[in-house]
């Protein structure tokens, strides 16, 4: 009987022992989940996160984007008012000097006329050096070209005083 009672007590141990191993592993396994799903909480968190950063991001590159494109915008439109400023310049220097041609062409033709109703030969006017010179209907035509060629001086003024 000692020795069953010997064998039982042995067994138990074993058992005991058995279930202490195995509790000790649940523990260790339980200790494990738990450990492994705070780490998966955490990267989720992370992972939330960096989505909303890259979505803020996101925006301020849309944002960004559409200032660049209104910039380009409105560095176009400065381009076409400077062009158009520098036309209208242009033309307004254009229309100086044609009225500037126009007072000395009248002046020019008023004093030809005073001269010749007066009976006076014509005088040299700066605005006639502009005009090449009549030639009499019998001359020979030959290189009279070569002569207008070379005798004709335009001077274009580059400013304009505003009327």
């Amino acid at each position: 009987m000692q020795e069953m009672l010997e064998q039982v007590r042995e067994e138990m141990e074993k058992l005991n022992s058995s279930r202490d191993f195995w509790e000790d592993q649940a523990l260790d396994s339980e200790y494990l989940i738990q450990y492994l799903q705070s780490a998966v909480e955490e990267w989720k968190q992370k992972a939330v996160s960096s989505n909303d950063k890259a979505n803020e991001l996101q925006a301020q590159v849309f944002m960004l984007n559409e200032e660049i494109h209104s910039l380009r915008k409105e560095q176009n439109l400065e381009a076409a008012r400077a062009a158009t400023a520098q036309n209208k310049s242009v033309k307004l220097v254009l229309v100086c000097h044609m009225k500037e041609n126009q007072q000395h062409a009248n002046s020019n033709s008023t004093k030809q006329k005073e001269v010749l109703s007066e009976g006076r030969r014509k005088t040299y006017t700066p605005s006639s050096a502009l005009l090449p010179p009549r030639r009499s209907p019998f001359r020979e035509i030959g290189n009279s070209g070569l002569m207008l060629r070379q005798n004709s001086k335009v001077i274009f003024p580059l400013h304009c005083p505003d009327p």
